[in-house]
Parts: structure tokens; C-alpha cells; sequence
């Protein structure tokens, strides 16, 4: 056996240092001593002063700052709209881009790309705090399933003065209460099937729009996506094509619950097996499900009746009594002006 050399291993010593004491309980510096990016531009994209010190430190902000801060000004008037994959099945793309361009939006940018486990956690990295575990396993079985569309977004009625787009368009979104939501809500408009299927995803604010597009893209497209908004670049004719090229990849789905269970009775393995359970009266839990679907997912199989039936399960979306990292957006905002 080797022997260990101790003095390679400093002992911690048992009286902290009373910088070290001040640190530890909470004589922390300054946001502004953390981060390199200005106040004022913090000030142009979030009212929230605990957004604004959680994001300043945020790598994918920062990075996102330096491409566009020159540009922070006009992109009040700019929004972002992910189109995700339930949208691609379930034939809401262009019904999407319809209700955008009915609210006076207009896409100056499409990216597409396909969610993987690392994105879904940045995308979500402020609200995964209180997510479930199972809301989480089924967003890593739904969204890396197709490419995603992301939209960046003009909005022609925006003016200098008016809240941001981004706020705008949050606020046409609808709520994620179905009983809430009115005709002209985009979820209402677009039919949404249950929690998790609710087909688009729409960035809360301008310092959200910065960091989601750094999320997504590397320097070079980023590049891409400023010169396109400063030259409001036409993007409805690639929009369309890339909406062409997702549907002829992958089938139409009608996220019917009853007949996805159905379809499923007549395969074969783990899935097929609990759902001939179920037809003959067993009850199927979720906890069977996510499972059964990560099976089918490593064997190339997971199919859109299983994810139908399964999100369709999904009940706890959030952990009760854990708050949100960062305020609700778009009362409070509107509020505060």
C-alpha cells in the first residue's frame, strides 16, 4: 500500500478568518464588483433587481452582452417565440406564426435546433428550482424528440416608451390555467392538449431574449441573428421552409388520449404490455410510464402516442411551498411602470 504523504493536505484550520466569517455570512461584494456588464444596460432589460444580480453573473447573459449590447435600445421592440416539438406533431406551426403575425409580430430570425438534457436545464435554469422530478423527466422525453423553431420576433406596434415586446407578447400567451385563457391568448388560439403540450414557449423579458439566444447559438450565429435584426430581415420565406422540412420528417399526431392508448395496446414490449393492462381495467401511474418511455427512447422506438399518454399523467408540475427564483414578469412589470 502506498503511503500517503499528509503534508500534501494542509489541515483546515478550526477559526475561520474573520474576511472569511463576513463571506460566509453573507458580507458578500456587490453584484456590480461580479460582472462586467453596465447597470444601465441591466436597467433597459429587467425591472427586477434580483433578475438583474442573478443574471449579470449568468455566463450565457454575459456572453449574449457583448454581442448585442450595442443594440439593447432597439430590442425593446424585439421578442423570442420557441415553437417546440409538440407544435411540429401536432401541425401548430404555421397556426402560430398566423396568431404572431395577427398581434402585429413579425419574424426577422428563425433557428432551429434540437433541445438535449444541458439546454432544457439552461432554457429553464430560473424555473427548475420548484419543477418536479417528474415534470422534469418528461420534458427530457419531450423536447429532444424533434427539432425546436426558435422565433426571434419584430413587434410592429411596439414604440419607444411602451413596455418591451418581449412583455407583450408574454402577456398574449395566456395563462397556464386553461380556465383562465381567452380568445386572444395564443395557447387558447392554438388549442393546447395538457400542461407540458402546450406548444410554444415565449421568453419573459429582453434580458431573457439576450440569454435564450446565447443558449442556443455559438458567437458566429449570434453575430447572425444582431445583423439580421438591425437590417429587420424578412424571415417569414425561410420560417415556412423550415416548418416544410420539420412536417415531411415527422408524422401528424392527434394527441388523442384515448386512441394513443389504444394504438399502443397493439405493440409489442414493456408499453404495449401496460397498456392492454390498463384496457383491462388496471390503473397505469406515471411512475410506469416515464420508465417504460426512457426504454423506447434508447431503443429509437418513443413514439407520440406514449408521450401523449404519458404527459397526460403528469400531475405535480411544480414542488408546493418552493417559490420562483425570479418574479412573475409580466403584471408585475406592466405594474411597476
Amino acid at each position: 500500500m502506498t503511503e500517503v504523504n499528509s503534508d500534501a493536505f494542509p489541515s483546515v484550520p478550526r477559526e475561520l478568518s474573520q474576511k472569511d466569517e463576513n463571506v460566509l455570512l453573507g458580507d458578500a461584494p456587490p453584484a456590480t464588483a461580479l460582472t462586467d456588464i453596465s447597470p444601465d444596460i441591466l436597467l433597459d432589460v429587467t425591472w427586477s433587481t434580483r433578475k438583474s444580480e442573478l443574471y449579470a453573473i449568468d455566463s450565457y447573459f454575459r456572453e449574449g452582452c457583448w454581442i448585442f449590447a450595442e443594440d439593447i435600445p432597439g430590442m425593446l421592440g424585439v421578442a423570442l417565440c420557441m415553437l417546440k416539438p409538440e407544435a411540429v406533431v401536432g401541425r401548430r406551426l404555421r397556426p402560430a406564426l398566423d396568431a404572431l403575425s395577427a398581434a402585429g409580430f413579425k419574424p426577422l430570425d428563425v433557428i432551429r435546433f434540437r433541445y438535449d438534457r444541458l439546454s432544457i436545464r439552461e432554457v429553464y435554469r430560473y424555473q427548475f428550482n420548484r419543477a418536479s422530478p417528474d415534470l422534469i423527466a418528461a420534458m427530457d422525453l419531450v423536447l429532444p424528440s424533434t427539432d425546436s423553431v426558435c422565433l426571434i420576433l419584430r413587434d410592429e406596434h411596439w414604440v419607444p416608451g411602451a413596455p418591451p415586446a418581449s412583455v407583450r407578447l408574454n402577456s398574449l400567451k395566456g395563462p397556464s390555467d386553461m380556465a383562465l385563457r381567452r380568445p386572444q391568448h395564443l395557447r387558447y388560439q392554438l388549442g393546447v392538449v395538457n400542461g407540458l403540450l402546450n406548444f410554444i414557449h415565449v421568453s419573459d423579458e429582453l434580458i431573457d431574449v439576450v440569454r435564450e439566444i446565447a443558449v442556443l447559438c455559438d458567437v458566429e450565429r449570434q453575430v447572425l441573428t444582431r445583423e439580421r435584426i438591425r437590417s429587420d430581415f424578412d424571415a417569414v420565406s425561410e420560417t415556412l421552409s423550415v416548418f416544410d422540412d420539420l412536417e415531411l420528417m415527422h408524422p401528424a399526431h392527434d394527441f388523442d388520449h384515448d386512441a394513443s392508448w389504444l394504438r399502443l395496446a397493439g405493440t409489442d414490449g414493456l408499453v404495449g404490455r401496460l397498456a392492454r393492462q390498463r384496457a383491462e381495467g388496471m390503473r397505469i401511474p406515471l411512475g410506469q410510464l416515464i420508465p417504460a418511455a426512457r426504454e423506447a427512447s434508447l431503443q429509437g422506438s418513443l413514439d407520440w402516442d406514449l408521450l401523449t399518454v404519458l404527459t397526460c399523467a403528469l400531475e405535480v408540475m411544480t414542488i408546493p411551498g418552493i417559490t420562483p427564483t425570479v418574479p412573475t414578469i409580466t403584471t408585475d412589470w406592466v405594474d411597476s411602470v
